[in-house]
């Protein structure tokens, strides 16, 4: 059993590091400044989130992958709490009204601020394709994984790579 989640562990980190990295000089591959509502009218900018892991979780209210996501994203966020990680939702509405999209966020029991990407500024310059995505960038703002949908049996992987993510 040892032997296997030895071996598990290192195919982990051959993926993270092998094809999960990308050029740092293209756009689409760093945290960029761009300031997004939050679901209670104030502002935020990512790059006020440099220096920290930043989890981005793209999803919609229409979105029923999206709802199977949040309750492993929570449990990955209380795991890797107290660790240099911020964890932040995207909202891709685009004709929803904000108390909708407030409200779903709550019956989700999403434990996680969001974010509204309504014209999707953010969502076309990372070339989001299909939601769920997750997208993590490192401390230095620079994409180190992609991943399109979530389900509880990811968990265990994502902390294992969060623990390699945040050395």
């Amino acid at each position: 059993m040892r032997f296997f989640l030895v071996a598990t562990f290192n195919l982990l980190l051959c993926f993270s590091f092998t094809f999960c990295r990308t050029s740092e000089n293209d756009p689409k591959t760093s945290l960029i400044p761009i300031s997004l509502k939050t679901l209670e009218g104030d502002s935020k900018d990512l790059s006020d989130y440099r220096g920290k892991i930043v989890i981005l979780d793209f999803w919609a209210t229409w979105c029923e992958p999206c709802s199977k996501a949040v309750p492993v994203l929570n449990r990955w966020q209380k795991e890797v709490k107290g660790e240099d990680f911020t964890f932040l939702g995207i909202n891709t509405d685009q004709d929803e009204k904000i108390e909708t999209i407030n409200a779903h966020a709550k019956t989700l029991k999403m434990e996680y601020p969001s974010l509204l990407d309504s014209d999707w500024k953010l969502t076309e310059n990372y070339g989001i394709d299909g939601i769920p995505c997750l997208l993590v960038f490192g401390k230095d703002g620079n994409l180190l994984y992609r991943q399109y949908g979530v389900v509880e049996t990811d968990l265990t992987g994502l902390i294992m790579r969060s623990r390699v993510w945040v050395q």
